[in-house]
């Protein structure tokens, strides 16, 4: 579940900000099992579901996902450019190259990628959509939610065209293995002496996201400080996790956060409109504190539903099992709400904390004892932009 930004051009269109892009490209993608409202999915082996999921992950083949996202991940950069300081062996070939002992360089561009494993094992791949039907139908009869999605399917790597996903009738779930990040910045170096001549060197790098369930929105803010919000039409369940729980718990989490984005969204209009931020960073403060309220309310509903989930479709699973697996959570910055949303759930019950997150989430806000929204200094992200050109 991620809230990204984007920031809309004159003319309408539309340039990438620090933390994203406001559309997405989908390729090599096929949809295998029917509309979402038709299926009521058989009965299942919840054994045999958990030995596919406590299985190695796969890490191949990837198969990219969209556009490529022009952008600088900080820590990545700060990897890459050690990296080429402390090479000695490229540093002397470009110096040879370009005949000079002295070097210049420069970022020229930075991109990232999103990559998709496929499942590829078809039992595999109909026992987990079976779950997360099931897991779904459950939790909007608990909680009386309309059901957000057009279609629960298998992303597919086998399609010769590319399908595009359109939201105008619901949301499709696609269900893959594993998900990585692909990295890459290209470099280029030049004499000091600037004699024209000038090698690139690119490098990428390839990191598996650990996220097992996506649902992304993407903030557009408009020349005269219009604020607005693009949603992705898909969201993203991964089959495989170092803690099975978790895969179990993706798309239950996620369906509801499917419910309450939009009042998130609304809520964080409402915080830039009365008090307009003047730097990027301090809109992005914004949109993480009001993504960690979500996150507790989302937690709070999740540990109430989980343990007869498990009872109902599964083995039984030991309530410390579900306590383990929430508590480490709470080493993440984005959790740190998660202990007063589950005690506001069980206080409230599933309904009126739905009800109360969606008509009035600054309420539900307070209640979690938070300050203002603004997070401390230690919590803030640094400028992503590289804009030194250091001699070697």
């Amino acid at each position: 579940m991620r809230l990204l930004l984007a920031i809309i051009a004159p003319f309408g269109s539309i340039r990438p900000a620090k933390l994203g892009v406001a559309t997405l490209l989908l390729s090599c993608l096929s949809i295998s099992g029917v509309a979402a409202e038709h299926q009521s999915g058989p009965r299942f082996d919840g054994n045999l579901l958990l030995t596919y999921i406590q299985a190695e992950s796969r890490r191949a083949p990837l198969i990219e996902f969209g556009q490529a996202e022009n952008r600088v991940d900080e820590a990545l950069s700060r990897e890459n450019r050690a990296f080429l300081g402390q090479n000695e062996t490229l540093l002397a070939r470009i110096r040879r190259q370009l005949e000079s002992e002295a070097l210049s360089w420069k970022l020229a561009e930075a991109s990232k990628r999103l990559m998709i494993v496929p499942e590829s094992r078809p039992a595999y791949a109909a026992l987990f959509e079976n779950y997360c039907q099931a897991a779904i139908d459950y939790v909007l009869d608990k909680t009386r939610l309309p059901n957000p999605y057009r279609t629960i399917a298998t992303f597919s790597a086998t399609a010769s065209t590319a399908a595009s996903l359109s939201g105008e009738n619901g949301i499709t779930a696609l269900l893959v293995h594993n998900i990585a990040d692909v990295y890459t910045e290209e470099y280029i170096f030049s004499a000091a002496a600037e004699t024209g001549t000038r090698i690139k060197i690119k490098l990428s790098n390839r990191s598996y996201t650990g996220e097992v369930g996506s649902y992304s929105s993407y903030l557009v803010i408009g020349e005269d400080q219009q604020y607005d919000f693009v949603r992705n039409p898909y969201t993203l369940w991964r089959n495989s996790a170092d803690d099975p729980l978790n895969v179990l718990i993706a798309p239950v989490e996620e369906t509801l956060h499917i419910a309450l984005r939009r009042a998130t969204e609304n809520a964080i209009k409402s915080s830039l409109a009365a008090q307009p931020p003047e730097t990027i960073p301090a809109v992005e403060q914004i949109i993480e504190e009001w993504l960690a309220v979500e996150e507790a309310a989302v937690g709070g509903l999740v540990r109430q539903l989980l343990p007869e989930i498990m009872e109902r479709f599964l083995t039984e699973w030991p309530a410390k099992d579900i306590e383990a697996t929430l508590s480490a959570r709470l080493e993440f910055d984005k959790y740190r709400y998660l202990n007063q949303g589950i005690r506001i759930v069980e206080d409230l019950g599933l309904e009126a904390a739905i009800d109360l997150y969606q008509k009035t989430p600054q309420a539900f806000k307070s209640m979690l004892g938070t300050s203002n929204g603004d997070r401390s200094a230690d919590h803030q992200q640094p400028d992503s932009a590289l804009t030194d050109e250091p001699t070697v």
